[in-house]
């Protein structure tokens, strides 16, 4: 099993504030910012140590210019 899978799962509290948290990040390190695009579930758990709940459905996007 994997850490991922083995970390507990975020509340929504929680992750209210590791929204606030990513998008921070995200604006200043575009390797982070690819990470969400890629695979929004790393990057949340990058940030807390939390997985997103089962069936779970998150993207993020660019918005376009």
């Amino acid at each position: 099993m994997s850490e991922y899978e083995e970390a507990e799962v975020i509340t929504e509290e929680e992750m209210k504030k590791a929204l606030a948290a990513l998008f921070k990040r995200s604006q200043t390190d575009a390797e982070f910012r690819d990470l969400c695009q890629e695979d929004p579930a790393a990057a949340i758990f990058e940030i807390t140590g939390k997985r997103l709940p089962e069936g779970s459905n998150l993207k993020f996007t660019e918005p376009e210019a």
